[in-house]
Parts: C-alpha cells; sequence; structure tokens
C-alpha cells in the first residue's frame, strides 16, 4: 500500500521507478548481449535528447546508466565514456563512475573531456589513481591550481611534461617550484 501511496504523491516518481524496475529485470535475465544492447538503446536515448532534458530526467537516466553500466565489460563501459565524455549535461554519476573506473580505456575520455568532473573529483582521482589517469588529467583543457599541483607532485616525469606544456594549467608557487 505504501507504494500506491507514492503513486498518488508523486506519479512522476513512481514511473520512473517502475521503468528502472522493469530496466532491472530485462538486464538480470538478458545475455551480455542483451544487457549490452540495453546499455546501448539508454545510452542512445540519453544522447537524441540530452540537451533538452530536465534536472529530474538527467538524474533517472543517471540512475539507470549507473545500474547498467556497473555489470558489463570494459569495451562496454569504455563505449558509454566516449559517448557521454563531452555532453554538457551528462548524468553526473555515470561520468564520476567513469572517470574512476581502473581501465584507462574508460576512465580517459571522461577525465579528458567532461565538464562534470570538479576540481574536488580531478583532485581525488589524482591522488588515488594511475600515472595513466593523471595523465589523462593533465590533458584537460584548463587545470586549477589544485589539480596541476597534485599531478605534479605525484606525476611522472610524462605527467609533468604534459601540465607543463598545457596552455590551460595554472599553476601555485609551490607547483611552480
Amino acid at each position: 500500500m505504501p507504494n500506491a501511496a507514492l503513486a498518488v504523491q508523486n506519479p512522476d516518481r513512481a514511473e520512473s521507478s517502475s521503468l528502472i524496475d522493469e530496466l532491472n529485470t530485462a538486464f538480470a535475465s538478458g545475455s551480455a548481449k542483451r544487457r549490452l544492447h540495453i546499455l546501448e538503446r539508454v545510452a542512445d536515448l540519453f544522447v537524441a535528447g540530452s540537451r533538452g532534458y530536465s534536472g529530474e530526467q538527467v538524474a533517472l537516466f543517471d540512475d539507470v546508466l549507473q545500474r547498467l553500466a556497473a555489470d558489463v565489460e570494459i569495451k562496454a563501459r569504455a563505449m558509454l565514456a566516449n559517448r557521454l565524455a563531452r555532453i554538457d549535461n551528462s548524468p553526473p554519476g555515470v561520468i564520476r563512475s567513469l572517470a574512476f573506473d581502473d581501465e584507462i580505456t574508460v576512465a580517459e575520455p571522461v577525465l579528458i573531456h567532461s565538464h562534470q568532473l570538479t576540481d574536488a573529483d580531478l583532485v581525488e582521482n589524482a591522488s588515488t589513481k594511475s600515472q595513466d589517469h593523471l595523465l589523462a588529467i593533465a590533458q584537460r583543457l584548463k587545470l586549477s591550481e589544485k589539480v596541476a599541483d597534485v599531478l605534479v607532485e605525484r606525476g611522472d616525469q610524462r605527467v609533468v611534461r604534459k601540465v607543463v606544456k598545457n596552455r590551460g594549467a595554472r599553476f601555485s608557487l609551490s607547483g611552480y617550484e
């Protein structure tokens, strides 16, 4: 009965939950090929209408895509990362999840291109991930002082050279030294 009350109070939320439940069921009972197909279709749907979606709709896509991407192979996650990395209003939870993926083929396009990642996300990523992750971050168009400092502090020679050559990098006094 609580679900019926929820549906009356907020029919959009009940519809969203129902859709998510249906997708989860289809996803859980399908083969790897079927799951990949579902992920691709949902990603296509998001990309096609991304400019017109409300915050609530983006949040729904965020929830669905996070659930779908959690159990797919690296190649599928990399495809999703490439599709979403350059979209300004990409679902932020999915973007963050892809950026923190241990597989650089998944994380790289998001780390280089996504505007959804905050400086705090980038600092955390650069503080905990591989040199390849740091190199990807160093290729962003703009690097704040905080991010550049972590890259210079933790990075190997490739990373430091990339940061130094990055015209969009801002350096603090300690980072410059």
